[in-house]
């Protein structure tokens, strides 16, 4: 096995330990993103009443993207109602985006094709919103996959007849994943026929197919919206574009461009060479082209994040890890020089980069002027990006082995160890949830409490765990957490918060206090106003300022945990009595241990409408036990409990 085997080797090898550990995390965890929990809810909707998808409690947000809810919820249908099961669904997209582009990749290089695929696992590898989402029940990945696999089948002769039907299939596919794809798909239309004459017949027949399909699925968009009652264009956009969303994407639009960290901090020297490459390629020999885009993406990574308004010099051009990682990320940036060396058949040709750049062109833009505040949201466009990517990096590889065969297994041990810093990432884990996982071993996968804890994060976990013991199986849930309804589905009522007339008809009220809520509703997201609501006893369960207020409207039921209670002390205490609702009506029993001699009791606030009067502070099991016979001599219930 020579260098460039053994660099295959290794991009395909990172890339299945991966995959492996992203199942692993994928089966354990449960759903942790917002969206996936709120567009979960038409799933488990579908799941009851397959094959229905129209319900009331669903939206145009919903309805827009029909094909992985769709899935999942006949998933659930089928199996029961796990969340695994539609995570694993997940990962199966990404799955299918890394094989579309491997082939991709294959198939548009004249020479090392299985190199050039086991680059572009790599590439994809490397993109932190993929890392981050990669089985997260989302469907930007969907949308990217199908972008992917359409363009995939256009370069698969093989298939005959097939092929063109197939195409077709896959751009509705496509729409179905999300209407983000219809600017991507468009630009993939534009790109085919692009080229000589020659050929033109057939290239446009190619198009046709996919625009064939493209239509078919807005086809669908369009019934859909008149069922919703809206125009097409704003069911469209409606959750993603539109109100508050529209005014984050011009308030981040500046600074975003300016990063450039489109696809990652660890590709944005790598992606800022790729796009300036092809474009100066255009016009100017390789060379040329090499020189200014290395140079122009040198300055870009570091000076661009200062202009967007990032601190410290390290920010743009090395990665934002450990050493080794800057080390890895300065290898990669300096190997791009390399590519002066390539010989003539590694260079790219320039109808090659034209498509690629007038396929990635609309789903940029539409990013750019629409929903540039989520880099996620280029999930579209990655399919072309990628490929420029693995174009301008293969003269790399290829200038390397002209110079030194070996010099091949420096950029590609850089790009491996990038790779393997990813994985913290996996999930959206990011370092304090590795840590957790790490902290609870191979046993802990099984731990459901701690998974959930790990995958919700600490404001959603705490009013999960703070609202359950207060939800009966009739009980109405008045709020805006659409997450809630993930749990709780037909019970939870989905309303803006606006008035107090809105608490009639519901126990329980949860009030979300997010800046995106505040900006929207102004002082009715705030606890004040609720407090102040007349005809209405409100009392808090819990709280957590600038994330939720949980409320009850009447009485609350015990519950360990949560209205404000303070973190129990480990170790052995004395009980005495029962528990009681509220400290007032704990006093008198107080008063009375104290008064026979027991000083150190205290009542304890262990919950909701949970108090307990206790002694801590037992230093071992016999002065325990010894305590328990006194207050019994005294005719005083108690017990000794290890906490």
């Amino acid at each position: 096995m020579g260098p460039l085997g053994l660099a295959t080797f290794l991009f395909v090898g990172i890339t299945a330990l991966f995959l492996a550990f992203t199942l692993v995390i994928a089966l354990a965890l449960p759903y942790g993103d917002w969206d996936a929990m709120s567009f979960g809810v038409w799933s488990r909707l579908i799941a009851e009443h397959w094959p229905h998808i129209r319900f009331a409690e669903a939206g145009a947000p919903d309805y827009q993207r029909p094909l992985f809810y769709f899935v999942q919820g006949t998933a659930w249908a089928l199996f029961g109602f796990h969340q695994a099961i539609g995570k694993t669904l997940s990962l199966l997209f990404s799955g299918l985006l890394l094989a579309s582009m491997a082939w991709l990749a294959a198939r548009t290089v004249r020479v090392e094709r299985h190199f050039a695929a086991a680059l572009a696992l790599v590439v994809v590898l490397l993109i932190a919103a993929f890392v981050r989402f990669i089985a997260a029940g989302l469907s930007d990945i969907p949308a990217a996959a199908t972008v992917a696999l359409t363009a995939a089948l256009l370069l698969a002769p093989r298939l005959g007849r097939l092929q063109l039907p197939f195409v077709a299939i896959s751009a509705v596919l496509a729409v179905f994943a999300k209407p983000s794809a219809i600017p991507a798909l468009a630009g993939l239309c534009f790109a085919v026929l692009l080229g000589p004459r020659a050929d033109l017949r057939r290239r446009s027949i190619a198009a046709a197919a996919v625009a064939l399909g493209t239509c078919v699925g807005i086809a669908y968009d369009i019934v859909q919206a008149g069922y919703v009652h809206l125009p097409l264009k704003d069911f469209l956009t409606t959750g993603t574009s539109d109100g508050f969303y529209a005014q984050l994407a011009d308030a981040n639009r500046r600074r975003v461009l300016l990063d450039a960290g489109w696809l990652g901090n660890d590709l944005r020297v790598i992606l800022v060479f790729a796009l300036l490459y092809a474009v100066c390629r255009l016009v100017a020999r390789h060379r040329l082209s090499v020189t200014i885009a290395f140079l122009v993406a040198l300055a870009w990574a570091w000076l661009g994040p200062h202009l967007a308004g990032a601190h410290g010099v390290r920010v743009g051009l090395l990665a934002s890890g450990g050493w080794l990682e800057q080390l890895a990320a300065v290898v990669v940036a300096g190997s791009l020089l390399l590519a002066l060396l390539a010989p003539e058949h590694a260079i790219p040709d320039r109808l090659q980069l034209a498509r690629a750049l007038v396929w990635a062109a609309p789903p940029f833009v539409i990013w750019v002027l629409r929903v540039v505040y989520d880099n996620r949201l280029l999930a579209p466009a990655w399919p072309p990006l990628v490929l420029l990517i693995v174009w301008s990096l293969l003269p790399v590889f290829a200038g390397a082995r002209k110079s030194r065969s070996w010099f091949v297994l420096v950029p590609a041990t850089a790009l491996v160890v990038l790779c393997s810093y990813t994985i913290q990432n996996v999930n959206g884990l990011g370092t304090s949830g590795w840590s957790q996982l790490r902290a609870g071993g191979i046993s802990g996968l099984e731990n459901q409490a701690l998974m959930r804890n790990i995958a919700l994060g600490g404001d959603f976990s705490s009013e999960v765990n703070a609202l359950a013991p207060q939800v009966a199986k009739d009980d109405r849930i008045l709020t805006y957490d659409q997450r809630l309804r993930f749990y709780y589905l037909t019970q939870v009522d989905f309303e803006a918060p606006q008035s107090c007339s809105q608490l009639a008809g519901h126990r329980i009220f949860v009030l979300l206090e997010s800046d995106e809520v505040r900006t929207i509703y102004g002082r009715t997201a705030s606890t004040a106003f609720w407090d102040a609501c007349p005809g209405h006893t409100l009392v808090r369960v819990d709280e957590r300022p600038g994330a939720y207020t949980i409320f009850v409207n009447g009485a609350i039921r015990p519950s360990v945990g949560g209205c404000g209670a303070p973190p129990v002390v480990p170790g052995l205490a004395v009980e005495f009595g029962g528990s009681f609702k509220t400290a007032a009506e704990a006093q008198p029993t107080l008063k009375h241990v104290v008064g026979l001699g027991f000083v150190q009791a205290r009542v304890e606030h262990e919950g909701c409408a949970s108090f307990r009067i206790v002694e801590t502070g037992i230093p071992d099991e016999s002065v325990g036990k010894s305590i328990v016979g006194e207050a019994r001599t005294a005719h005083l219930r108690a017990q000794l409990v290890k906490r």
